[in-house]
């Protein structure tokens, strides 16, 4: 019954934003920590003092209302030090409790592959959990992983190491799937972006892989998307809130700032394929984002 009222939800979301024009989010996306070193500066950044900084509960109980009232229903909890946070006897667990007892669908997270050791004796109530990895190097300290998925993010000096990684996907079942991204060349990190002829060859590869069974999260339909990155985008589906306060309708660098041209945030395609009812993405979006 749950599944049934979610699925409705999720159908009436979309008969008003595709046929009516209704520019609400369904996602929603948390930072309740500050201090990572990353160059995403899409999700990351943050103004908070170099300190560590946790949100406080109760803020970040006002930020889920919020998110609610707008629409959304899917919610990201994330900071790179979100293993650490607490707020007096709050611990994580029950963020991810709170976004349940509040009304969303499914709460997940993302972490480093450093900290699933650690994650894993916490029992968090996580509906996805995401381990993200740079390479290769990061996948021997997940061999006794339990049922998550993977994330990584492709870049110059990573891409040749795919073949490898897919591998250690492929042999360990309790591996759910992988995302990429590819890396976006923010001021300061233009190095580390793939040219788009190594884009082109590297989805090529990706759909390829993907056809014959490996277990990758990107859609066809998306990953030929971000292949071209001619497609229009839906990026107010998902709005950011990040842990200094700022509320954010898409990803902090808009429209305007020419890096949407370049842009390696794969869930841009994901999106786009959505609104033109690709029925791979479509398909593997509420396997994904739905509780069952």
């Amino acid at each position: 019954m749950k599944a049934l009222l979610q699925l409705i939800y999720l159908g009436w979301w979309f008969i008003r934003a595709r046929l009516f024009g209704r520019r609400k989010p369904l996602q929603s996306v948390l930072f309740v920590t500050n201090g990572c070193n990353s160059t995403c500066r899409h999700c990351t950044h943050c103004t908070q003092p170099e300190a560590d900084y946790f949100m406080p509960f109760d803020e970040i109980g006002q930020h889920l209302d919020h998110c609610l009232a707008q629409g959304a229903r899917i919610l990201d909890i994330e900071g790179v030090k979100l293993l650490h946070w607490h707020d007096g006897e709050h611990k994580v667990s029950d963020l991810f409790q709170l976004a349940k007892d509040k009304g969303f669908f499914s709460a997940s997270t993302m972490i480093p592959a450093a900290d699933y050791a650690a994650w894993k004796e916490l029992k968090v109530p996580a509906d996805e959990l995401w381990v993200s990895i740079m390479g290769i190097d990061d996948c021997p300290k997940l061999e006794d992983m339990q049922e998550a998925s993977l994330y990584m993010v492709i870049n110059h000096q990573n891409y040749h190491e795919l073949p490898a990684v897919l591998a250690f996907v492929r042999q360990h079942p309790a591996i759910r799937q992988i995302a990429f991204n590819f890396h976006t060349p923010f001021q300061g990190s233009e190095h580390l972006a793939l040219s788009r002829e190594q884009r082109e060859v590297v989805i090529d590869w990706l759909i390829a892989h993907k056809r014959k069974g490996h277990r990758i999260m990107n859609s066809v339909s998306g990953l030929k998307n971000m292949k071209t990155l001619r497609f229009k985008r839906h990026c107010w589906i998902c709005n950011f809130i990040y842990c200094d306060g700022r509320q954010s309708p898409q990803c902090i660098d808009n429209m305007d700032s020419g890096i949407c041209e370049q842009c390696g945030f794969s869930m841009a395609g994901e999106m786009n394929a959505v609104f033109n009812c690709k029925p791979d993405t479509v398909f593997a979006g509420l396997e994904l984002k739905t509780n069952k």
